[in-house]
């Protein structure tokens, strides 16, 4: 960890103690389907984002272990809102679920099990906050679906935006790369692209 990093992190804590108890089942479980949480500097700033725009209701495509889902919860349980929260895999579904009910939050999240890019399709927007961390080969193909699920000067955050310039294989960096193309191409979104975790795209929504 350099010394930028070191620093940042002297200052961050953890909204709830469940936080660092998924980190360390990351080490312990044995899932080729488990990846690396969003992170402590993402996790904090999704919770800072849903802090400043009193978000009310919060869809999480793809939760893994509920790392980055608690982060969220945290702070909608103080604005008072709601998260629907999606995972495909049915053995990290049950350990998300237990992770929410162990970090007190059942009652501000609902896991559904299920394919993101089908569950899409059933929920009712809008949503003032879409958080896209499913499978990366969706990421392109349900774009549309997000940017009309969430409401006028919405949020869509994208994590793993930064997978190609790291060298990740280019089965999961393409479809990435492709994504964060269309996001600054289109103008019905206002994009930026943060350097923190594996990086994360965030777009406004600007008109209906």
């Amino acid at each position: 960890m350099n010394k930028v990093a070191e620093y940042i992190n002297s200052f961050m804590t953890f909204d709830n103690p469940q936080l660092p108890e998924i980190l360390k089942q990351e080490q312990t479980i044995k899932d080729i389907h488990i990846e690396p949480s969003v992170g402590l500097e993402v996790g904090k700033f999704l919770s800072l984002l849903v802090r400043m725009t009193n978000a009310q209701r919060v869809l999480e495509l793809g939760t893994c272990l509920g790392y980055s889902t608690i982060w969220i919860a945290e702070a909608l349980r103080q604005t008072g809102g709601k998260l629907i929260s999606v995972e495909h895999n049915v053995n990290l579904y049950k350990v998300t679920s237990q992770n929410i009910n162990e970090a007190g939050l059942s009652d501000v999240v609902e896991v559904i099990w299920g394919d993101a890019s089908k569950v899409i399709d059933q929920v009712e927007g809008p949503f003032d906050i879409i958080l896209q961390d499913s499978g990366k080969h969706l990421y392109p193909v349900m774009l549309e679906k997000c940017i009309n699920l969430v409401r006028k000067n919405g949020i869509i955050i994208a994590d793993d935006a930064l997978f190609k310039p790291m060298g990740f294989p280019e089965e999961y960096s393409e479809p990435v790369h492709d994504y964060n193309k269309r996001v600054f191409e289109d103008n019905r979104l206002y994009s930026t692209l943060l350097p923190i975790g594996h990086g994360i795209v965030v777009s406004t929504k600007l008109c209906d």
